[in-house]
C-alpha cells in the first residue's frame, strides 16, 4: 500500500478529490513501485513517460511523452494501441495515487481517437479523477500536443479496480 494520508484517516472521504500537490506526491510513490517491477511494459517511466510538476485541478495529473518512429502504423502515424496504452497507464497511475493502492487493474477502457497522433512529437496527457468509490475508480484523460494543449488528439475513460 502507498503512503497516503487520505486512505485510512478520516481526513477525506473517498469521493473527494485529492489536492493536486498531494496527488503528485502519491503518484511519485506509485511510479517508484512500478519501476521496481520486473515487468516493464511500454510506456516506461523515466524513459518514455514522465510526471510533470504542474499545479492543476484537484484529482488531476499531467504527464509528458515523446512519440518516435517505432510507434508507427502503416499510415505513418502513432498506432492506436500505443495511444491506448499511454492513456491507460496515465489513468492507472492517477487512480493508484488517488486511492492509495499500489495496483489498480483496468476493468474497462474506452478510447476515442479525435485526430491522428503524430510521430516525433512531444505529447501531454491530462488525467482527471471522476470518482473513487469503494471498489472502483472512474477516470478520464486527454492527449494533446505539448505546444497546442487545446488541440485534443484522443480522449479516454476508464474504470479501475481498487482491491482492498
Amino acid at each position: 500500500m502507498l503512503k497516503n494520508r487520505y486512505r485510512k484517516g478520516a481526513l477525506r472521504a473517498m469521493s473527494e478529490l485529492m489536492p493536486n500537490r498531494d496527488l503528485r506526491q502519491c503518484a511519485r510513490q506509485s511510479i517508484a513501485l512500478r519501476l521496481q517491477s520486473p515487468a516493464q511494459a511500454w510506456p516506461r517511466f523515466g524513459r518514455d513517460l514522465s510526471l510533470l510538476d504542474e499545479d492543476g485541478p484537484d484529482g488531476s495529473l499531467l504527464f509528458a511523452c515523446r512519440t518516435d518512429p517505432s510507434m508507427s502504423n502503416p499510415l505513418g502515424i502513432v498506432h492506436g494501441g500505443i495511444t491506448a496504452a499511454l492513456l491507460d497507464t496515465c489513468m492507472g497511475v492517477t487512480c493508484s495515487a488517488q486511492c492509495g493502492r499500489a495496483a489498480t487493474p483496468t476493468v474497462t477502457l474506452t478510447v476515442n481517437y479525435v485526430r491522428p497522433v503524430p510521430l516525433d512529437a512531444q505529447l501531454r496527457v491530462r488525467t482527471r479523477t471522476v470518482r473513487i468509490g469503494r471498489s472502483t475508480g472512474q477516470l478520464s484523460a486527454e492527449v494533446s500536443p505539448a505546444d497546442h494543449p487545446e488541440e485534443i488528439l484522443a480522449t479516454a475513460t476508464g474504470v479501475f479496480s481498487i482491491r482492498r
